[in-house]
């Protein structure tokens, strides 16, 4: 997959990249795609990705190649780069030399191992989606600087997977809360049925019976649903057993 004739990306590269919810891809994958994508725009020696979470530390990375990996991988380790200030700026950073004085006293540790591995520049752009950055991704270039048209279509990129980073994060928690409010229904119906089930076996009110299911939760420290499970499920031999005949 290339960019089109006219230097933009075209609609099924951004497709593939934004539609990851719909195939199930996990964030890895998206990365590991956009990062293939973008180390084929011209100049592009290899291309990096990070992940972010809310308190800027990285939590997950993916690269187009083993150049792409260790120049990456070298900024989470050493807690400096382009990357990472990409990340916490939310502003691209386009063309930096990695031999710019300026670039040797930001990052000298980056800067340095960018050299020794024969990288003459980088161009970082963010992964955002709405107010937020998500990521950052690293174009490591084969040449010194990158034309506008080229740094523009790299961040059409980024902001396609960001896209889908962001739906695939909310599509997670989506499918998270309604595993939790199924859960919590499952308990509050099994709680209901062993508190009938004690009222009547027991001779006493379903508010004494709920009495009962949570002191015996409380003083074992295992959940009340628990109980009742063990009384609605095993009555001979669970907790307040039935009477026998």
């Amino acid at each position: 997959m290339t960019p089109s004739s006219g230097g933009h990306p075209t609609v099924p590269m951004l497709l593939n990249l934004a539609d990851a919810p719909v195939r199930e891809e996990n964030r890895e994958t998206v990365l590991r795609r956009l990062a293939d994508t973008a180390a084929r725009l011209p100049g592009v020696e290899s291309a990096g990705c990070v992940l972010t979470a809310a308190d800027g530390a990285v939590v997950t990375s993916a690269a187009s190649g083993d150049l792409g990996h260790r120049l990456t991988s070298v900024q989470v380790e050493l807690g400096e780069g382009p990357a990472l200030d990409t990340c916490r700026i939310g502003k691209p950073l386009a063309n930096v030399s990695m031999g710019h004085p300026h670039t040797r006293a930001r990052w000298p540790r980056f800067a340095a191992k960018a050299v020794a591995v024969g990288v003459p520049a980088a161009t970082v752009l963010p992964l955002r989606y709405a107010d937020r950055v998500l990521g950052a991704l690293n174009l490591y270039h084969g040449r010194g600087a990158q034309p506008p048209a080229d740094v523009d279509t790299g961040q059409l990129l980024a902001d396609a997977a960001a896209i889908g980073l962001a739906h695939r994060a909310m599509l997670d928690d989506l499918r998270s809360r309604e595993r939790e409010l199924r859960t919590a229904l499952n308990s509050r119906v099994i709680i209901e049925q062993a508190k009938g089930l004690l009222a009547g076996r027991l001779d006493c009110t379903v508010d004494d019976a709920f009495d009962l299911l949570r002191r015996h939760a409380r003083s074992r420290q295992i959940k009340i649903a628990d109980v009742a499970r063990a009384v609605v499920h095993d009555p001979a031999y669970g907790p307040f057993p039935a009477p026998r005949p």
